[in-house]
């Protein structure tokens, strides 16, 4: 067995993300910014010297110019929406002082003109300029909360998919059945998933993100043999009654393992989260004569549904050195044989109009 077979999956779509400090550091020195330009403000009311206010304004440049050159550091490597937009607000925060001062610079009327406006108490109407800084630092303050947000969902993300490839890997080193077992099962999920919403039938819970993440989940069905001896996970032979009763704790062992291991954001969307309801869920039967806790009809996860049919389906097709693989016609007519009780009727339906798919699979991935 190769365990890469089955983890490559994981790897695609791991984002960076990145330290809060950075962000932390735009948004302090952001706030700075916004105290220093209310600051020239007062300065300007109570009549400040020329110098004293190219001396603030300055400062202000210089510090909006750091605000943006840490912000285009980070665009670099990460370019998120929300950034472009932070990056748009700080341009305009550095521009701002840097034409206040050309303005002050070049005019000799500079500090009785109308751009820095009298110093007289009745014209306070130079306060207005607190209205733009304050807008610009509103859309700053607001951009870096995204980015927070946005950065914590990425670390999560990426959290659990490094934890779903330590799993999936554990799954596939117990299990008792082929790497191509994982791979084909998860491609016959993902087909059965696909025709149900074709057909008009669990649409709403069928959706694109649905049917990824019970692709995602479906390696680890099986991941409770990681509690199953060896010497009855590998017997050749048929297992005694007690054996069977210890064989089938592996679901109940699969869906505590992974209720320990479930950090993710997703709620039910999520793939730990899809994964539990498999593990736990992909032995019961449609009539309730299943295991481990004889749920019956809807009560049962549409994803352990769909996964107990793609299950079934790969372990009648598939040699074993137990057994001789059936043929494709035979185990579609084991299956049908079994609808309303051992599986979703739908779900047998969504079997019979991809029976070209299934069989496409099973060839494309047949075990060596």
């Amino acid at each position: 067995m190769n365990p890469k077979l089955s983890t490559s999956s994981w790897q695609s779509g791991i984002q960076l993300n990145i330290a809060s400090r950075p962000l932390q550091f735009i948004a302090g020195l952001s706030a700075l910014v916004f105290v220093l330009n209310f600051t020239l403000e007062v300065l300007v009311s109570y009549g400040a010297s020329y110098v004293h206010l190219v001396q603030v304004l300055c400062l202000i440049g210089i510090l909006s110019a750091w605000v943006l050159v840490e912000d285009l550091l980070i665009l670099r490597l990460h370019d998120w929406s929300p950034f472009r937009i932070l990056t748009f607000l700080l341009i305009i925060q550095v521009a701002m002082p840097v034409l206040r001062l050309a303005f002050l610079i070049f005019n000799s009327q500079a500090v009785s003109s109308d751009w820095l406006p009298h110093t007289q108490e009745r014209d306070n109407w130079h306060y207005l300029f607190l209205v733009p800084y304050s807008l610009i630092f509103m859309g700053i303050h607001r951009s870096i909360v995204s980015l927070f947000t946005l950065n914590e969902k990425v670390h999560a993300q990426n959290t659990e998919k490094q934890m779903l490839m330590t799993l999936n890997a554990l799954a596939l080193a117990r299990d008792n059945e082929t790497g191509n077992h994982i791979i084909r099962t998860q491609n016959y999920v993902r087909s059965l998933a696909l025709r149900l919403r074709m057909m008009g039938h669990y649409a709403k819970e069928l959706n694109d993100q649905c049917i990824d993440t019970l692709y995602k989940a479906a390696p680890l069905h099986d991941i409770g043999k990681v509690g199953i001896p060896d010497s009855i996970l590998n017997k050749m032979g048929r297992l005694s009654d007690e054996e069977w009763q210890i064989m089938k704790s592996h679901a109940a062992i699969g869906e505590a393992v992974l209720s320990s291991a479930d950090i993710e954001v997703g709620g039910d969307q999520g793939v730990v989260k899809k994964a539990i309801q498999i593990a736990g869920g992909h032995h019961e039967k449609w009539d309730g004569t299943g295991y481990p806790r004889g749920l019956k009809g809807n009560e049962i996860p549409l994803s352990a549904r769909i996964m107990a049919l793609a299950d079934v389906y790969d372990a009648l097709v598939s040699e074993r050195v137990y057994k001789s693989g059936w043929s494709h016609e035979d185990a579609v007519k084991e299956i049908v044989s079994k609808k309303d009780i051992h599986f979703d009727p739908l779900v047998v339906d969504a079997l019979i109009a991809e029976q070209s798919n299934f069989q496409e699979i099973a060839n494309k991935y047949r075990d060596n």
